[in-house]
């Protein structure tokens, strides 16, 4: 039984050797060589192995010192996130601390407003203007300021009716009145109609700034929510950084003590070999051949799973490598967030920046209503004194007025005295027929008195003449008078055109100096602009003179460092050396960023794959405990064997005790091995455990996070609900927003030119580094540049003595025009001398005829008319010499900045002929060191050579290394054959791994599909994200299209308050063309009073004439017929007192003058009644002497004249 053991223990191990000749065959050697050969290459085998698992370990190595920068830098990108996450919750709090700060600004001014609407609204009704109290205060202003000027005019004009006639009555027509009051009706109907513009115009104004203040507020709720909630995004994202990062350094360091575990093994492993193979001496038996196989084998087995846990540590690095690449993907995705909300920031600045631009300018608006509170009050203080006044007077005008009643009551009196005069006079005329009649008769009765009535009746006629040469002049003054109101009409015509005409040119005038202030804006921006430009020539001078300053001490450090650059350049090359590794490293760990921000987006695809992995631990655990308890029974059976083994070999051979200790030793050893092998497992299982743990805590982190995202995704859905709403506003302002990328993107454009420069000037300064003359050769290049700029300013200079030629310009276009209005300064004055020549001339005429007044006022209105365009001409030159006076200023302040730019530049040229003399002395000095170092530089040619020789060195060792890399990739390749090829016969030798491989092959499987779903959400997500963006990026158009419509809106504003300005501005102009208008009316009413004045004295001289002829009448009838009706004149017609209608002063009619002699002709006639009656040519001597009387003589004078 002994002997077929040993003869199965030789075939066994026959089948050993025939597999060791195999490998060897498949190596290249000879099975037939022998035993020593063969342990040889077993142990050059051993050293090989030995020697790739150095250099794995030394890789291993590497990628721990990798992935501990990584993580370093992953930790200082995720402090960069905090920080900034910080500052923008500093901005956010910012933001709504000038928010509220503004809201409450807001709400007090207007309390303030609505409190002096208010006040203004009391005094309004506390003074009976209920109607104006709904009115805004600058409406009630304007109403009363015409009603100031319309009283203020009234009382002028009553005034002057007043000082024209002051012992008469004041005589107003009803014709005149009405026309005054339809001019009042019609007037107050356009205030009103403008006033209710104004009105509308300002209730549009203040809802659309409202509409616009709603909509800022609603997207600065929306801008705050989106930040806020980006911000929680973020930090979500750094913690999940963080836990990753954690569990990336626990399997770091996990993985780390596998490797020194596998380390420790191999030593042992290897140092067992080397004692076996110095204790194996040469007379080994067959037994100890076994014993080695069988050791073998179990190393081969150890190789084998070396070489599978190499396999899955490879696997695990390449992982490593995939969530390296992820975390780099996701930093640079974090990156553009960061650039993202960078430009949020930018806006929200920018933003901020134009809220208190606003700011200031409600501010201001504020001051200018207080201001215009302050004037108001003042306005009011002094209204109210008028009003008082304006009280007094209208009591005065009361007075005035019953005054006025009293007198009309009294000249209607008059005119119905007379009408009753009319009536007398008809009667009288009558008489006066029957008289001629009686005449008649009494001519052919009395033909001695027909010398006498022949001289009578000439007389008559001669009267009758008069009459009628009286009547066609009255009609010729009528025709002329009717003439002169049709002249006056016609002037009133031409006057209404010239005043539109005037209205028009001032229109004109206004357009014109509202396109000269916006021309004087934009040269007020435009040097502003260059003032700013000077400012930033100004920074880049004091940046080019610090670059000098540092070129100097460049320069000098250079010069110094000369002397010591011989020894220092190995130092530089070395140190460049290390730059370029740096710049090496960099662009890896670049490289390895971006792979980390790869794998940051496959980290949720590797939570589902851990989540399956933990289910393949727990199998590879199931497969472990049956591996254990396979291993057990093996070592069972090893035990068994060992101990058969053993009992035969004492059988077969006389062990010493030498061979029994080694069996003894070689015995615990295995025992030992199993020991660890158990304590392996036991540390597997422990570990298997810890994962699974660690995998559960992850599977409930991601539930977590499923649940947030479920939360997001409701955040994002009621959203794009909003957005869908704010698409059809934000469609209208796409055009907008892209007129503002093109802008953004030329600024970028210019910042990208810039950054190049700034890049180009870093490459500069690295180049002036390296040596002397290339510092000298960029010092050269940048005098040539601060040429070219001193050429740019200068080009500048002449540009802004272009734009001051140009301001001059206008300002002579300014002086001419206030030329030209003192030009016409001294034709008005002429008119004025011709006017008043010609009221000299109209006084000359006033002393020979009362019609010539009437010229006289009208040319003193048109002087008074004059004198108001020579006034307003005066103010308006006035306020030509004020701008003028502004422009000079601006002028001499263009002037001002154009000498300091000067001096400014010959300041620089200055600097640059002294930085030009400094080079100079420094090249010289240099020349000199040159000369001096001559010789250092033959040193350094020769420290070149050698370098040149050492970098060919170099190269050629490098070329070395390129080949030995070429080998040893060869051999790499050949040893992956290898293992490929031991694989696959380990694959073939198990079928345990077999089935383990359809298990993970069906794994695969599933992970590949989870993958494709995992990659199908993550795809929606990112569609998700970016369709978040675009309506960010939307919602950001939005709110600069509705600041671009507010700005606008304020332009609109500022236009109609400019519009509603002119427009008091033509109200006050036309009150005041209706003062003058109201001037003429009152001349004209003046003019017809004289008329009627005229026409009464001309019926009173009729009514006088005719008395007298009845005098006369009476005188001649009297002698002969005591009982004539003329006799009864002196009984009939009273004593009266005849007023011209404009006076109190009396005048004594030729009736009572008559009387006396009419006594005297009675008392003569009672001489001759008691004597016989005579002939009708038989007077007496008394009546042919009353005939005869220079009374009647005086009385015809009086009537010629």
């Amino acid at each position: 039984m002994s002997r077929s053991r040993a003869v199965n223990g030789i075939l066994t191990s026959k089948n050993e050797l025939d597999e060791i000749n195999r490998r060897l065959k498949q190596n290249g050697v000879d099975p037939q060589i022998g035993d020593q050969a063969k342990l040889k290459e077993l142990w050059r085998l051993l050293t090989h192995t030995e020697a790739n698992l150095a250099t794995s370990k030394q890789a291993l190595g590497e990628a721990d010192k990798q992935h501990a920068v990584e993580m370093q830098e992953v930790e200082s990108y995720m402090e960069q996130v905090r920080h900034l996450a910080e500052e923008r919750d500093a901005l956010t709090q910012e933001f709504e601390m000038e928010n509220e700060q503004l809201r409450k600004d807001l709400d007090k001014i207007r309390e303030e407003i609505a409190d002096n609407k208010r006040e203004v609204a009391q005094l309004l009704i506390q003074e009976g203007f209920m109607d104006l109290a709904d009115s805004t205060p600058g409406e009630a202003i304007a109403y009363l300021l015409v009603e100031r000027t319309r009283t203020m005019d009234e009382l002028r004009e009553a005034k002057r009716k007043a000082a024209s006639s002051p012992g008469a009555a004041i005589t107003t027509s009803k014709q005149v009145q009405e026309v005054l009051d339809k001019e009042r009706k019609i007037m107050e109907d356009e205030m009103r109609t403008e006033r209710e513009k104004v009105r509308k115009m300002k209730d549009s104004i203040e809802q659309i700034y409202a509409k616009e203040l709603n909509r800022v507020k609603a997207d600065n709720k929306l801008k705050i929510t989106n930040l806020e909630s980006q911000k929680r995004r973020l930090e979500h994202d750094s913690r999940q950084h963080h836990q990753k990062a954690r569990d990336l350094e626990f399997e770091n360091e996990r993985l780390k003590k596998s490797l020194e575990r596998e380390k420790k093994e191999r030593r042992e492993e290897v140092e067992k070999a080397q004692q076996q193979r110095a204790g194996s001496p040469r007379d080994l038996n067959q037994s100890e051949s076994s014993q080695l196989r069988e050791a073998k084998k179990k190393l081969e087995m150890e190789l084998s799973s070396t070489k599978y846990r190499l396999k899955t540590g490879e696997e695990d690095k390449n992982k490593l490598n995939q969530r390296v690449k992820e975390l780099t993907e996701s930093l640079d995705t974090e990156k553009k967030r960061r650039s993202s909300y960078e430009g949020t920031i930018i806006k929200l600045k920018t933003v901020v920046d134009r809220n208190k631009k606003l700011i200031a300018g409600f501010e201001d608006e504020k001051q200018t209503l207080t201001e215009e509170k302050s004037a108001l009050q003042m306005r009011i203080g002094f209204l109210e004194k008028d009003l008082q006044e304006l009280k007094e007077q209208e009591k005065s005008l009361l007075n005035q007025t019953n005054s006025l009643k009293s007198e009309q009551t009294i000249i209607q009196r008059q005119e119905n005295e007379i009408k009753s005069l009319r009536q007398e006079n008809e009667q009288q005329a009558l008489k006066l027929q029957r008289t001629m009649v009686s005449l008649e008769t009494e001519r052919r009765k009395c033909l001695e008195l027909g010398e006498k009535l022949t001289s009578t009746e000439e007389k008559w006629e001669q009267i009758v003449q008069r009459y009628k040469g009286n009547e066609k002049d009255l009609t010729n003054k009528l025709d002329k008078l009717t003439r002169d109101l049709d002249l006056s009409k016609s002037e009133l015509e031409a006057n209404h055109q010239r005043i539109r005409q005037i209205h028009q040119e001032h229109g004109k005038q206004m357009e014109d100096v509202k396109n000269e202030s916006q021309i004087l804006k934009e040269q007020l921006k435009q040097e502003k602009g260059l003032s700013d430009q000077a400012d930033r020539h100004r920074e880049t001078i004091k940046e080019l003179e610090g670059i000098v300053d540092e070129l100097k001490k460049d320069r000098d450090v250079l010069a110094r460092e000369l002397q010591i650059m011989i020894g220092k350049e190995q130092k530089h090359r070395e140190w460049m050396t290390s730059i370029e590794a740096a710049a090496e490293e960099t662009k890896r760990l670049e490289a390895q960023l971006e792979n980390s921000v790869m794998k940051q987006s496959s980290l949720v695809e590797e939570l589902s794959e851990e989540k399956r992995r933990s289910q393949k631990l727990q199998d590879q655990l199931n497969f472990s405990q049956e591996t254990l308890k396979i291993a057990e029974e093996s070592t069972d059976h090893l035990k068994e064997s060992i101990g058969r083994k053993s009992a035969e070999l004492v059988k077969q051979y006389d062990w010493s005790k030498e061979s029994q200790m080694k069996l003894e030793s070689k015995v615990k050893s295995l025992e030992r091995e199993l020991d660890e092998a158990r304590s392996g497992t036991q540390r597997d299982k422990t570990e298997v455990s810890w994962k699974l743990e660690r995998e559960e805590k992850r599977v409930k982190e991601l539930e977590d996070m499923l649940a947030e995202k479920k939360e997001e995704l409701a955040e994002v859905r009621r959203e794009s609900g909003r957005l869908l709403l704010n698409q059809s506003r934000a469609e209208e302002r796409v055009q907008e927003e892209a007129r503002f990328r093109t802008d953004v993107e030329q600024r970028n454009k210019v910042l990208e030119e810039e950054m190049t420069k700034q890049w180009t000037q870093l490459k500069d300064l690295m180049a002036r580094l390296t040596s002397s003359e290339s510092a000298k050769q960029e010092l050269e290049a940048q005098l040539e540049k601060q040429t070219n700029e001193t050429r740019q300013r200068y080009s500048e200079i002449q540009q802004v003595q272009a734009e001051t030629n140009a301001t001059t310009s206008t300002l002579s276009v300014v002086q001419q025009r206030a030329q030209a209005a003192e030009r016409k300064i001294p034709e008005l004055q002429q008119q004025l001398d011709e006017k008043s020549l010609r009221l000299q001339a109209t006084e000359a005429q006033l002393r020979d005829l009362t019609a010539t007044k009437i010229d006289l006022r009208t040319c003193k209105d048109d002087i008074n008319r004059l004198k108001a365009q020579l006034h307003e001409e005066r103010i308006e030159k006035s306020l030509l010499n004020q701008q003028l006076e502004d422009a000079k200023q601006q002028a001499a302040a263009c002037i001002d900045r154009e000498e300091r730019l000067r001096h400014e530049n010959a300041d620089m040229k200055h600097r640059l002929l002294e930085t030009q003399s400094r080079l100079y002395a420094t090249e010289d000095k240099s020349k000199s060191v040159e000369d001096m170092h001559s010789l250092a530089e033959q040193g350094k040619k020769s420290l070149f050579d050698q370098v040149s020789s050492l970098q060919q060195e170099v190269q050629r060792l490098q070329t070395e290394l390129v080949q030995t890399s070429q080998r040893l990739d060869a051999q790499i390749n050949k040893y992956d054959e290898h293992k490929l090829h031991h694989k696959n016969k380990i694959q073939q030798a198990r079928e345990i791994f077999t089935r383990h491989k359809t298990v993970l092959a069906d794994s695969l499987m599933k992970l590949q599909q989870d993958l494709n779903t995992t990659n199908a959400e993550l795809q929606k997500e990112q569609n998700n994200r970016e369709n978040l963006q675009k309506k960010h990026d939307s919602l950001l158009e939005e709110h600069r299209k509705l600041l671009a419509t507010h700005s606008d809106t304020e332009e609109a504003v500022r236009d109609q308050n400019r519009n509603v300005s002119t427009m008091d501005y033509r109200v006050k102009y036309l009150e005041r063309e209706n003062g003058v208008l109201q001037n003429r009316i009152d001349t004209l009413s003046r003019q017809r009073v004289a008329m009627e004045k005229l026409i009464r004295e001309y019926r009173l001289e009729k009514q006088k004439q005719e008395i007298d002829k009845s005098l006369l009448v009476s005188s001649s009838g009297g002698v002969m017929f005591p009982s004539s009706p003329l006799s009864t004149l002196n009984s009939t017609v009273p004593k009266t007192t005849l007023t011209s209608g404009l006076g109190l002063s009396q005048s004594p009619s030729y009736i009572s003058t008559h009387d006396l002699r009419n006594t005297n002709n009675g008392h003569s006639l009672r001489s001759s009644l008691p004597g016989t009656r005579t002939s009708g040519y038989g007077h007496s001597p008394t009546n042919r002497e009353l005939l005869r009387s220079p009374e009647l003589s005086n009385t015809q004078s009086s009537d010629e004249s």
